[in-house]
Parts: C-alpha cells; sequence; structure tokens
C-alpha cells in the first residue's frame, strides 16, 4: 500500500495535477485583469477619444485653411468682374 506514495507515476501524475491546476488558475487571474483593463480604458474614452480629438483638431485647420482660399477666390471674383 506504501509503494503508490513512492512510485515515480504518482509524483509526475501529481505534478502534472498542480501545474494544471495552476495553469488555470493564472489564466483565470490574467483574463479578470485584462477585462478590468477594458473597462476602465472604455470608461475613459480609449483609444477613440484621442482619434477624435486629433480629427477635430485637424478638422479645424482644414476648416481655417479652406476659409482663407474661399477669401482669395473672392477677391479674385471681385477683381475680374471689375475688370471692364
Amino acid at each position: 500500500m506504501e509503494y503508490w506514495f513512492y512510485s515515480l507515476w504518482f509524483w509526475l501524475g501529481l505534478v502534472a495535477i498542480v501545474a494544471i491546476v495552476a495553469g488555470v488558475i493564472t489564466n483565470a487571474v490574467n483574463k479578470g485583469n485584462e477585462t478590468k483593463r477594458y473597462v476602465a480604458d472604455a470608461a475613459n474614452g480609449g483609444d477613440y477619444k484621442k482619434l477624435a480629438e486629433g480629427a477635430a483638431a485637424t478638422n479645424t485647420e482644414l476648416l481655417a485653411r479652406l476659409g482663407a482660399v474661399e477669401q482669395r477666390l473672392g477677391s479674385i471674383e471681385k477683381t475680374l468682374t471689375e475688370i471692364p
């Protein structure tokens, strides 16, 4: 009866079972932490907020340039209509 305790197969099996249990626990903890990070990132706006702010800044600059081009075209049109 005491032979199985000293058997190599008993210890190999025990190590395998402990490794599997440790792997499952580690995976569960990692998934929980990953979910918490995603939730925190989504609550703060995440990468989409930075992307939207960058796009808004670009659009503002573009509108300013288009306004300047429109003024130039208006002055050119005025000059061309004044030529007899």
